[in-house]
């Protein structure tokens, strides 16, 4: 990806900052958890290195809500330890408790969960018993690969093996990706489905922590590039409308394919 298209990109998340420092995909629209979540990621993976001071200001007033799904709260403490905002790992841990009772082996609840005690444990908090509920939630898991699947569920699934060690059927996982892609170069939810950015996003992710090379590569590229809308941001497909989170899909799906060469500030 050239430059001045990684500029338009920069340009277009920049523009989607509020005055308040929170970030949100549209005017009209109030700065969101993950909206900022995706905006700042898509910084970072474009160098940029300016402050985010306003955006740390906004973050450590913005309403602490309770997230049952465990999404919002990952959300959360990652863009938490990304601003040097100190975590109330107490709190964290409560709301995760909070939702023990309504996970039912949930993979989606799983990995969001497991990636927040993870970063805990990282940052020294002792939560055994709490990684012990979520690892014996893990074993009540369907982590078989059916047809009903799409990627982003099989995404969540094979997060569930990584995080707590389930078997999956890896060659079903494989066999499976292989027939999501069409011949446009992107991926559709399931086989023989349309081609959608996310879609692809959660494929690629796949290939990369399967450590498989995906096949016609040059044309998946060609499609990530005519996601990219005129105003610099990436939409689900070719002639849609750009999103914080699917920009940031398509630029993560051309650091995987090519890298990308950072903006200087």
């Amino acid at each position: 990806m050239d430059l001045e298209r990684l500029r338009e990109v920069l340009n277009y998340v920049l523009s989607l900052r509020k005055p308040t420092g929170g970030f949100a995909f549209a005017g009209t629209v109030p700065s969101g958890i993950e909206d900022t979540y995706f905006a700042l990621r898509t910084l970072d993976s474009l160098g940029y290195r300016e402050g985010h001071q306003a955006t740390a200001d906004w973050l450590k007033q913005e309403p602490w809500v309770p997230d049952p799904t465990g999404r919002v709260l990952y959300f959360r403490v990652a863009l938490y330890l990304r601003l040097g905002i100190e975590v109330p790992w107490e709190k964290v841990r409560e709301e995760i408790v909070s939702f023990l009772p309504r996970l039912r082996g949930n993979p989606q609840k799983l990995d969001f969960l497991g990636r927040v005690t993870a970063l805990a444990k990282k940052h020294h908090e002792s939560w055994h018993e709490l990684e012990a509920f979520l690892e014996e939630e893990a074993l009540k898991a369907d982590l078989s690969v059916t047809p009903k699947d799409t990627l982003q569920k099989l995404w969540r699934k094979y997060r569930v093996h990584i995080l707590y060690g389930k078997p999956i059927n890896l060659l079903a996982l494989s066999r499976f990706l292989e027939l999501c892609q069409n011949p446009d170069g992107g991926f559709g939810c399931k086989p023989f489905t349309t081609s959608f950015l996310e879609h692809t996003y959660f494929a690629y992710r796949l290939f990369q922590e399967l450590g498989e090379e995906p096949s016609r590569k040059d044309r998946t590229k060609a499609f990530v590039l005519n996601c990219q809308n005129r105003r610099g941001g990436f939409a689900r497909a070719p002639g849609g409308v750009p999103f914080l989170d699917t920009t940031f899909y398509g630029i993560r799906v051309l650091e995987m394919l090519e890298g990308l060469c950072p903006l200087s500030p």
